[in-house]
């Protein structure tokens, strides 16, 4: 079997013969990509690498990044969720969730191989898979989520608008509130509760979306970002009103930077780049905390090199590119030695293998040499 081409993605796809908006496989590259940045973050930081400083970038950056990612994902979910639930279920939930336990497998073998300086000590315990199946602890919760959210989203589909979306915020609210709703959950149901909203915003107001990206300019996005700042500051950063639930606001202001943002940088050399990246971001999502444990690990053996002045302030950056360059080069390879279980449940079990080829009518098998001879004239 000769492996796939295809690409691979976290989201769906619209359906062939559509357009593609430009700005979304964009924005799922500049998003991963900033993902890629926290975690490298979060470990940089740890091991004293890098200045503390990057940990409030991030935080920064956090409510416009999930909210983004989450509706680039949805964009073009319309079509999976007209599909029969059996359909859907098998061709895009079923992959979800294989593609969920192969990983928490994947994690748990890395974990154990890893040097202890960077191994996730979590992920190294076998209880973590089996908890993992109704606990999404990991880094991989957001591959749990879209497989909850087109549950979700299928079984509420018929309802009024009003009341979705009712639903919807009260869940956000809550997730991010002091009720104790999601208090003993983990932090994945809780970002699940956050951010559903936002996958909802984008399978019902797609028109509109679109319509506000295409108002994207400097000046736009200039005022765009004054708005966020006055609502991230005082409601996340210093927490003026000690009222999470006002979170919710930062993230949907957020989310209108992020559009602007990502339409705006459609054409130019770091938006192709990104764009690139929006056409593969599963292998860069399931491989970025494995490879940043190993591209840490390299950096903790050079400590003349990570001592140089400025290094640490620049590492983050590195580290964030050098992962994405690793996992993509990395995904073809294992794509070229026959390992695409790693990205894909078979297509005959999800039902989107390609029918073969019919076979060719008697008259074109005969019309066929008198065409040559046709041709010869």
């Amino acid at each position: 079997m000769k492996p796939s081409t295809a690409t691979h993605q976290l989201t769906p796809t619209p359906a062939k013969g559509k357009p593609r908006v430009e700005w979304v496989d964009l924005a799922k590259g500049l998003t991963i990509t900033l993902v890629v940045l926290l975690h490298a973050v979060g470990m940089l930081v740890r091991k004293d690498l890098s200045p503390d400083f990057w940990r409030d970038i991030n935080a920064f950056l956090q409510p416009i990044r999930m909210p983004l990612f989450f509706v680039a994902s949805g964009l073009f979910a319309q079509g999976m969720l007209a599909m029969s639930w059996t359909t859907m279920l098998r061709s895009r939930v079923a992959h979800l969730a294989y593609l969920y336990v192969v990983w928490l497998m994947m994690f748990f073998i890395a974990h154990n191989l890893l040097p202890s300086e960077v191994r996730h000590g979590g992920y190294a315990k076998f209880e973590n898979v089996i908890r993992g199946l109704w606990m999404p602890s990991s880094a991989l919760w957001f591959i749990y989520g879209l497989a909850v959210f087109a549950i979700v989203a299928k079984l509420i589909y018929k309802l009024p608008l009003s009341v979705q979306f009712s639903f919807a915020i009260v869940l956000s609210i809550a997730a991010y509130g002091r009720y104790g709703v999601f208090s003993d959950v983990g932090f994945g149901w809780r970002n699940l509760g956050m951010y559903f909203v936002y996958f909802l915003l984008a399978v019902h107001a797609r028109p509109l979306i679109v319509k506000f990206s295409q108002l994207s300019n400097i000046w736009r996005i200039g005022i765009a970002l004054g708005i966020y700042a006055a609502v991230y500051f005082p409601i996340v950063k210093f927490a003026v009103f000690d009222a999470r639930e006002l979170r919710l606001i930062v993230t949907t202001v957020g989310l209108g930077l992020g559009v602007l943002v990502a339409t705006w940088l459609v054409g130019s050399h770091l938006g192709n780049i990104f764009q690139s990246i929006g056409t593969r971001t599963l292998p860069v999502y399931v491989m970025m905390d494995i490879l940043i444990a190993i591209v840490v690990y390299g950096l903790l053996q050079v400590p003349m090199l990570t001592g140089l002045p400025g290094v640490g302030i620049v590492l983050p950056l590195v580290v964030t590119a050098a992962v994405v360059a690793l996992a993509l080069q990395g995904h073809s390879l294992l794509l070229k030695a026959r390992m695409n279980f790693l990205f894909e449940l078979h297509p005959r079990i999800r039902g989107v293998a390609p029918k073969p080829e019919s076979a060719p009518e008697p008259v074109a098998v005969v019309a066929q040499p008198v065409a040559k001879e046709v041709g010869k004239v």
